[in-house]
């Protein structure tokens, strides 16, 4: 057992003693201190028109240089590091803009550019993490997403408005692209390979578009498009057991061959056998059917995935 003990200080009684001890410490003479005296108002001029062109000149250009090559895309990669520094641009022009004391005709245009450049800030910072998410699967769906919200559009617009009031913002960007659903047709192949047996496999799609592939020895033998509660039917399977995986989403893209919006990635557990067997009367092969919609009575539990696990 550990005993801990506590040593409090007290005052002792009154008197001639060591209980005045106090009196001391206290100057007989003390007052209340004075109150501080009220700060002296700003002497500072707002800026002139020609110092708050200037500031918005200085303020604008790494945001457009930022913007510019977000535009562009390019790789993924490329597009995420555009996008960490339009945020970071957006966020400092609001800063410094946010900060000056600007001349009194040009407030109230001045207030709705700097709220404007905030919101975007705020904007491409979360579309930088709907990149991480799952929300924006390439560069091309983040930068599509800018173009179809109304941040950019309502910096350009109150930046244009600075501009009708004699104050270049010289805000200047490039369209960016819309949001679109591109979709193929169930059975489209996004992916052929060689199939020279009898097998047959059946989908039934689920909620969203998606790509089934079936793999063997960790390479994808072929990937076939089903669209959401769609069918498809592949035939002349050869024999074999093969994994099978599927990706969903939103809005194919067909040069990164993945969806660009909520895309996910599933594998089953149970891998689809087919087999031929050929007697003298008859000829007998695998029908494989698969659905990809989700239910209590499905018999093979699906698992999520990485996208670099998919084969391709």
């Amino acid at each position: 057992m550990v005993l801990a003990g506590v040593l409090l200080a007290a005052g002792c009684g009154s008197g001639d003693g060591d209980g005045d001890w106090l009196k001391g410490l206290r100057s007989p003479e003390a007052t209340p201190s004075s109150e501080e005296p009220a700060p002296s108002p700003s002497t500072t001029p707002p800026l002139t028109g020609t110092e708050y062109q200037e500031l918005l000149r200085t303020t604008v250009a790494p945001l457009n240089s930022a913007l510019s090559t977000l535009r562009k895309g390019g790789s993924d990669k490329a597009v995420d590091s555009a996008l960490t520094a339009a945020a970071d641009a957006a966020a400092e022009s609001h800063r410094l803009l946010d900060e000056a004391d600007v001349p009194a005709e040009i407030t109230t245009q001045h207030d709705a550019y700097v709220t404007a450049l905030n919101d975007l800030a705020a904007d491409l910072g979360s579309t930088q993490q709907g990149r991480g998410d799952g929300t924006f699967c390439t560069g091309a769906a983040a930068n599509a997403h800018l173009g179809s919200g109304t941040s950019l559009k309502a910096a350009l617009d109150t930046a244009r408005a600075l501009g009708d009031s004699g104050y270049d913002a010289g805000l200047a960007v490039s369209a960016f692209p819309k949001e679109a659903n591109h979709r193929l047709s169930s059975g489209k192949f996004v992916k052929d390979g060689k199939r020279n047996g009898r097998g047959v496999l059946k989908i039934t799609g689920g909620d969203e578009d998606a790509v089934v592939t079936l793999a063997r020895g960790g390479k994808a033998v072929f990937s076939v498009y089903v669209r959401k509660n769609g069918k498809a039917q592949v035939k002349s399977i050869s024999d074999g057991s093969y994994a099978i995986y599927f990706t969903s989403g939103t809005d194919w893209n067909a040069k990164a061959r993945k969806f660009n919006r909520g895309c996910t990635y599933e594998k089953f557990e149970k891998k689809a056998k087919f087999t031929t067997k050929t007697t003298s009367t008859q000829i007998t092969y695998t029908i494989f059917t698969i659905g990809l919609k989700t239910t209590l009575g499905g018999n093979s539990p699906v698992n999520p995935i990485e996208p670099g696990e998919l084969p391709k």
